[in-house]
């Protein structure tokens, strides 16, 4: 049933009820199927010398088990807009093809909800939500959550954990001998701004010093032009410049955090704890949508990216976004997530202990003058309560 469609026949509900003669016993007619073409019955007995039918089934458009209603629908539109704002533009990344995609199969519509899908550029976007200015967004990493909460006094709350390694890497040129993380002392290493915070922390567990190893500052983001510099190693994202680099027949070397058990993260899915607050069943059905928004997207990565190419297109395409690009990153991403979420656990629901692990290596890599209350920035019970074990609770109206 459409948003609008829901929100009509709660109307026609609420002008059925004042006509019963006000009377506040009026018959629960919830279980009768709603004939919007059927002719008003004006010889019908009034409502209220009907009893009140206490074990009436439910309404087929208020199913069991998820609790959804015509009341929670009505309720969920009343707020108006949720304005969810990107990490990265519209790129077919976790934590933004699924709500691309919940926007786009009309999962939110479903649920009586109008999201409007913003593009941003992390971690930016995670002030907007501070400033109340964004209900929602997407961050690279659980640490930079944190970092956005410790710098910017917020109160951001991780709501889905998408993946759970980190999504950034270290490409060294075939036949180097740099074959681990200690191996980058005495070396020139190029970098894009900064050094990603999962590759410092992989730094520090290995037990050398940043310092050890020289950082020249690179322009652009063409790894091709960049290891033709003559640099050791390259920090890249795992879903993006080594596809380049093997589509130009450049052979490399990937040193992967998760290869040397570095905690991490990548496609976390936050919003405010004032908006969770205020609204707990609206975020809970919110979470709904984006898990069925990534269960569509692993099942269909390419209806999932014609959704992204829709936005990105209407956009003007300012990043210069590719289909074959895009379908290469979640492709990646997608592969992580399901090889990486445990047996029995539904994709999305965020691991504290991870989470922790991977703040107390940023500790020691010197990211945080001391330990944040990192616990207070994550929410578990959301995730958790829209799946059955790994089946998402989904409204059968």
């Amino acid at each position: 049933m459409s948003n609008k469609l829901r929100i009509f026949v709660v109307l026609m509900a609420l002008a059925l009820v004042a006509g019963a003669c006000g009377d506040d016993d009026a018959t629960d007619a919830t279980d009768a199927p709603v004939a919007t073409d059927a002719p008003v019955a004006t010889d019908a007995p009034p409502a209220t010398d009907a009893p009140v039918a206490t074990d009436a089934p439910p309404a087929t458009d208020a199913p069991d088990p998820s609790g959804f209603s015509e009341e929670r629908c009505a309720s969920n539109a009343a707020y108006g807009t949720v304005t969810f704002v990107t990490g990265f533009d519209f790129a077919a990344a976790a934590g933004i093809i699924d709500v691309i995609v919940a926007d786009g199969e009309g999962y939110f519509a479903d649920l009586c909800i109008d999201v409007d899908v913003q593009p941003g550029f992390a971690p930016s976007n995670g002030a907007l939500v501070i400033e109340g200015q964004a209900q929602m967004g997407e961050a690279g990493s659980f640490a930079e959550l944190v970092s956005n909460n410790v710098a910017g006094q917020g109160d951001l709350v991780a709501l889905m954990h998408w993946g759970r390694t980190a999504i950034e890497g270290i490409v060294v040129p075939e036949g180097s001998d740099i074959e681990t993380f200690a191996d980058l002392c005495g070396t020139i290493v190029g970098i894009k701004g900064d050094l990603p915070r999962s590759l410092a922390a992989a730094v520090s567990l290995s037990g050398i010093e940043r310092s050890c190893f020289e950082e020249i500052l690179l322009d652009g983001f063409d790894p091709v032009a960049h290891l033709a510099l003559g640099i050791d190693a390259l920090p890249v994202y795992k879903s993006n410049e080594p596809n380049t680099l093997t589509q130009n027949g450049i052979a490399f070397t990937l040193l992967d955090p998760k290869d040397f058990d570095v905690p991490s993260s990548f496609g976390m899915t936050f919003s405010s704890l004032s908006f969770i607050d205020a609204n707990p069943d609206l975020a809970q059905d919110i979470v709904r949508a984006l898990a069925k928004g990534n269960e569509f997207a692993q099942a269909n990565p390419e209806a999932a990216i014609d959704h992204a190419f829709a936005l990105i297109d209407a956009a003007g395409n300012p990043l210069f976004l590719a289909m074959a690009q895009e379908l290469y990153r979640w492709n990646t991403e997608s592969a992580l997530i399901t090889s990486l979420t445990p047996a029995g656990v539904g994709p999305g629901i965020p691991d504290t202990a991870l989470l922790g692990a991977e703040i107390e290596a940023m500790l020691g890599a010197g990211l945080f003058e001391s330990m944040p209350d990192w616990q207070s920035m994550v929410n578990t019970e959301l995730a958790e309560s829209v799946y059955d074990g790994t089946t998402i609770i989904w409204p059968a109206g």
